[in-house]
C-alpha cells in the first residue's frame, strides 16, 4: 500500500503530479520490494523538510529528500516514509517538476530497501540509472497560441513563461500588433508560443492584419489558451473572443487562463469560473496572474502533457525567430508608448531606417511615425525633452538586449494614413 500525504503549503504546486507519482511509487514497490509492503510518500516543503534534517540528522538546512526506513508490521512489511521538499525540487528542475519528484522518490525507496551509495559498490547507482530509464518521457514539441481580447496579459504571460522579456508591455490595449513567437526549450521538449494581437472590431487595415494575426494562430496552434482578464466586466468582445475560439480552434485542446486574479476577490472569481465551464469548450479553467506568478507553473504543466510527441523544431538556443531589427523597433514603441501616457493610443509606429554594427557600438536610426503635426509636437516635447527621454529610456534596454553599447538618433516623421500603408505595415512585420 502507498500513503501518499500532500502538506498543505505545497498542494497547489504539486496537484497535478500526484496520480502520476503515485502509479510510479506504486509500480517501483511492486517490483522490487517483498509483496503487500506499504510505504509513506509525504510531499512538503522547506521548512518541514529542514526541521526533520535538523531533528534526525543534526542538519540545519532544508534538503531535497529524506528516507526514514521502517520495519515489519502484522499487516507485512512498511519499508519506511520517504520525504521529498516540492520547493527544493522545483528550485532544482524548472518546469520539470514531475520528473524531479520522480527521480527524489525512486532515490529514497532504494534507501528504504536498504540500498547505501556511500558504501556499496555501486550497485545503488546502478540499479537506480537502470530505473531511471523509465521515467524519460517523449520529447513533445508543439505550439500555442495566446488568444483574447487586447489588454488581457497575453504578453506578459508569455515573458513570465519564457523568463525573459520578448514581447513589450503596457496598459494601452493594442499594444502588440503583430504575432510574436517566442520558443521555450526544455528537456522535456519545445514550446512555440505564439503572443496574438488582442481580438476587436478592425477600423483600419493594421487592425484588421491584427485580426487575421490572431485568426491565423488560432488555425495553426496545437493548444489555444484563450486569456481572459477577470478584473474586468464580461461584455461582448469576451463574447465575440469565445464564439471566434469555439470555431477556430474546434478539436484541439483549449484552455481557459482567467488573468490577473490578484486584482480580483474569490467571491467574484467564482462566477466567472462557472460562466467559462458552463460552455464546456475547455479543457480545463486555470485561475492565474501574469504578473506574479501565481498558476503559471501549473499552466506549463497542462501544456506539456497536450503538446504532440515529436522532435524539436527550432535551434535550442533560439528565444524567437524575429530578427534584431524588428525587435529593436518594438522595444523603442514600448518607450513611446510609456511616454506619452494616453496622449497617443494607437497612432504610432517606429520603423528602423539605418543599422550599421561598428568596431566598438551598434548605431540606429529610428522614425516615428505619427498620423498628424499635432502628434509630432506631443512625441517630441517641448523643447525636445520627451523624445530625450525616450530615446534614453530604449537605448538603455537596447544596450541591455543587444549585449554592447548603441548610439541612438529618433526622428519623428509624419505620414498621414501610415495604418492604411501597405508598404508601412509590411516593413513593421519584418522589422
Amino acid at each position: 500500500m502507498i500513503d501518499l500525504q500532500v502538506a498543505a503549503a505545497v498542494e497547489t504546486d504539486c496537484r497535478a503530479h500526484v496520480p502520476g507519482l503515485r502509479r510510479f511509487v506504486r509500480d517501483v514497490v511492486a517490483e522490487l520490494a517483498p509483496a503487500c509492503a506499504s510505504l509513506t510518500l509525504r510531499l512538503t516543503g522547506d521548512d518541514e523538510i529542514r526541521d526533520l534534517n535538523h531533528r534526525y540528522r543534526e542538519v540545519d538546512r532544508a534538503t531535497d529528500v529524506l528516507s526514514f526506513p521502517g520495519e515489519a508490521t502484522p499487516e507485512g512489511p512498511h519499508l519506511g516514509d520517504v520525504v521529498i521538499s516540492v520547493e527544493t525540487a522545483r528550485a532544482r528542475s524548472g518546469t520539470a517538476l514531475r520528473r524531479e519528484l520522480q527521480v527524489l522518490a525512486l532515490h529514497g525507496i532504494l534507501h528504504c530497501l536498504g540500498y547505501d551509495h556511500e558504501t556499496d559498490d555501486g550497485e545503488m547507482e546502478a540499479l537506480e540509472q537502470r530505473l531511471r530509464e523509465r521515467i524519460r518521457e517523449p520529447c513533445r514539441t508543439g505550439t500555442v497560441a495566446f488568444v483574447g481580447r487586447p489588454n488581457a496579459g497575453k504578453s506578459t504571460l508569455m515573458n513570465r513563461m519564457l523568463g525573459e522579456k520578448l514581447a513589450i508591455v503596457s496598459d494601452k490595449p493594442q499594444t502588440t500588433r503583430h504575432r510574436l513567437i517566442g520558443i521555450l526549450t526544455t528537456e522535456r521538449g519545445q514550446i512555440v508560443f505564439h503572443d496574438t494581437p488582442g481580438l476587436h472590431r478592425p477600423l483600419h487595415r493594421l487592425n484588421r492584419r491584427m485580426v487575421h494575426a490572431a485568426s491565423a494562430a488560432l488555425g495553426e496552434a496545437d493548444v489555444v489558451c484563450l486569456i481572459r482578464d477577470a478584473a474586468a466586466p464580461f461584455g461582448r468582445g469576451e463574447a465575440y473572443a469565445l464564439e471566434l475560439v469555439a470555431a477556430a480552434a474546434a478539436g484541439r485542446p483549449i484552455l481557459c487562463l482567467l488573468n490577473k486574479i490578484d486584482q480580483v476577490s474569490k467571491p467574484k472569481l467564482l462566477p466567472e469560473i462557472e460562466r467559462y465551464a458552463d460552455r464546456g469548450l475547455f479543457e480545463e479553467i486555470v485561475p492565474i496572474s501574469a504578473l506574479t506568478g501565481d498558476g503559471v507553473e501549473r499552466v506549463l504543466e497542462i501544456l506539456w502533457r497536450h503538446l504532440p510527441t515529436g522532435e524539436r523544431r527550432h535551434d535550442p538556443e533560439l528565444l524567437t525567430v524575429h530578427t534584431e531589427r524588428f525587435l529593436a523597433a518594438e522595444l523603442i514603441r514600448e518607450k513611446v508608448l510609456e511616454q506619452t501616457h494616453d496622449e497617443l493610443p494607437f497612432t504610432t509606429a517606429v520603423v528602423i531606417e539605418a543599422w550599421e554594427e561598428g568596431a566598438k557600438r551598434t548605431d540606429l536610426l529610428a522614425h516615428i511615425l505619427v498620423d498628424r503635426d499635432s502628434h509630432k509636437g506631443i512625441v517630441v516635447g517641448r523643447g525636445g525633452k520627451r523624445i530625450k527621454e525616450i530615446g534614453t529610456a530604449a537605448r538603455r534596454d537596447l544596450e541591455a538586449f543587444l549585449g554592447r553599447r548603441v548610439y541612438l538618433e529618433l526622428q519623428v516623421r509624419t505620414h498621414p494614413g501610415w495604418r492604411e500603408d501597405m508598404a508601412v505595415l509590411g516593413r513593421l512585420e519584418t522589422g
